[in-house]
């Protein structure tokens, strides 16, 4: 048979994420009473405000293309809620661009900026995605350690040994993916004096900086002295506002940048879903009480899982953002991988293994706590069974 797959596909793995998504499918498919751990989705509905925002944009007919930048009132939304919320002030007309979700915004911007040959650093571990997309645009990712002693932050030493005359572009995951860490305002001013340094542009994904606990601040980059300028801040509805779904994100850049990442977008997928823009607006300037409620039961979960995995003598660091907890397997001698499929077919509990995420990933487990605060007791409680036996000897 012919092998129709081009090279650069066959360096694109099917992610773990979805991998064990699929398998834990399949087996609760069987019959199986499955914890998913493994998806990182809010289970709350959307909240019914902006569902129907949606519905009246749909009965007044706001079913055809948008501007490739995105609709006016959603723009100037997000406009308010940038200065008011991340200290940016940026021309909804000219520094904003709606996007199909986050990962479509990440992925304009790559396309668009990263060439054949040129070298982009990512975080290790850090969200799939990122190599893969560097990859199709036949650039050049450079996995970049992410230091566990200092919380999960980028390893300075390493990202000096690692830049070269060819790197263009460092992508910031903060708030953290897989980690559920984050970047404090001193490791986010030496980053920035790096970038500038190197004359780098930065690509910051911040679709988790409203998922925060503790008191914790989040502070986009963009908003640090010199930084605007070579910054693409790419933000999300999803996770903020359970929007998985409706996939709207979008991007702010300076106008110099924007010219280049319109392209990207208007060839791929022209613009994002008319009515389901009307609902992002609503999210953003209607009442945000469910916005709390929900944070308020993410925090509850994380504690309860958190508090289970230090108990059952596993050693993680507290989640300060997002909703995963990156537990260290290490002790168990076997690959996350192996971890990960054994606590699925034997316990139930569906897990991602931290190589997924990159080579510093290994020996530690991606959990996600976006589950009821039943599941999460129960997941716990399945995990504890398994290092028991894993201990004893049993398997």
């Amino acid at each position: 048979m012919h092998d129709y797959e081009p090279t650069k596909m066959k360096q694109i793995p099917f992610t773990g994420i979805r991998r064990m998504m699929e398998k834990a499918n399949k087996l609760a498919a069987e019959g199986h009473k499955i914890i998913h751990f493994e998806m990182g989705q809010p289970d709350f509905d959307t909240p019914a405000n902006i569902k129907e925002a949606a519905k009246r944009a749909l009965d007044q007919g706001l079913t055809s293309y948008t501007s490739n930048y995105g609709i006016p009132a959603l723009r100037n939304a997000i406009a308010d809620k940038l200065q008011r919320m991340n200290g940016l002030t940026v021309d909804p007309n000219t520094e904003l661009m709606v996007t199909t979700g986050g990962e479509e915004a990440v992925a304009a911007a790559i396309f668009a900026l990263a060439e054949k040959g040129d070298e982009v650093l990512v975080p290790d571990p850090g969200y799939i995605p990122y190599s893969s997309l560097i990859k199709l645009a036949e650039a050049v990712p450079v996995p970049v350690p992410l230091n566990e002693r200092d919380n999960f932050c980028f390893d300075f030493e390493a990202l000096e040994r690692l830049v070269s005359p060819k790197t263009k572009l460092l992508i910031l995951c903060s708030p953290g993916n897989p980690t559920g860490t984050m970047m404090s305002q001193e490791q986010l001013e030496r980053l920035a004096a790096f970038c500038k340094e190197h004359g780098l542009l930065v690509l910051s994904d911040e679709a988790y900086e409203q998922v925060l606990y503790d008191g914790n601040r989040h502070i986009s980059i963009a908003s640090l002295p010199g930084m605007k300028e070579r910054t693409i801040t790419v933000q999300s509805f999803s996770k903020t506002y359970s929007m998985c779904g409706w996939r709207v994100g979008y991007l702010a850049a300076p106008p110099e940048l924007m010219r280049i990442l319109i392209r990207a977008h208007q060839t791929v997928v022209m613009c994002a879903c008319s009515f389901a823009q009307a609902g992002a607006a609503e999210a953003l300037t209607g009442p945000q009480d469910s916005l709390y409620e929900m944070l308020k039961e993410f925090d509850r979960r994380r504690m309860l899982v958190y508090q289970g995995l230090l108990d059952a003598g596993i050693p993680c660091r507290k989640p300060q953002a997002a909703f995963y907890v990156f537990p260290d397997i290490r002790e168990f001698g076997m690959t996350s991988v192996e971890f990960a499929d054994l606590l699925l077919d034997k316990y139930g509990v569906a897990t991602v293994g931290g190589a997924e995420f990159g080579a510093e990933g290994e020996g530690h487990l991606r959990i996600s706590y976006a589950t009821s605060y039943e599941d999460c007791q129960e997941g716990v409680r399945r995990i504890r069974q398994c290092v028991e036996d894993l201990r004893s000897g049993r398997k």
